[in-house]
C-alpha cells in the first residue's frame, strides 16, 4: 500500500513533452487568425435592458418601503406624544384637585 506522499509525488512528477510539441505550439500561434470579437445580439441587448429595469424597480421599491416605514414611525411617534400629553394633562388636573382639597382643609 502506497503512502499519500508517494501518491502525490507520482501525480505531480515531471513529464517531458512529446517530440515536436514546442514546434506545433509555435505553428498554431502563428498560423491561427485572431478570433472575431463578440458582437452583441438583440437578445443580449434585451437582457441588458431587462436587467436595468429590474434594478430600477428594486431600487425604487426599496426607497418606497423606506419612506413608508419612516412615515409609519412618524405617525406612531405622534400618537405616543399625544398619549403622553393627555396623561400629563390628566395627572395635572388630578394634582390640581388634590391641591384644592388640601388648601380647603387648611382653611378650616
Amino acid at each position: 500500500m502506497k503512502t499519500l506522499d508517494d501518491e502525490l509525488r507520482g501525480a505531480v512528477r515531471r513529464v517531458d513533452p512529446p517530440q515536436g510539441f514546442a514546434d506545433r505550439v509555435r505553428q498554431r500561434i502563428h498560423g491561427e487568425r485572431r478570433l472575431p470579437r463578440h458582437q452583441p445580439s438583440r437578445a443580449t441587448g434585451a437582457v441588458r435592458w431587462a436587467l436595468a429595469a429590474t434594478l430600477i424597480v428594486a431600487a425604487g421599491s426599496g426607497l418606497w418601503y423606506r419612506a413608508e416605514r419612516t412615515e409609519q414611525r412618524r405617525t406612531q411617534g405622534e400618537e405616543a406624544k399625544r398619549q403622553v400629553l393627555l396623561s400629563l394633562s390628566l395627572a395635572g388636573s388630578k394634582l390640581k384637585t388634590i391641591e384644592m382639597k388640601v388648601n380647603r382643609g387648611e382653611e378650616r
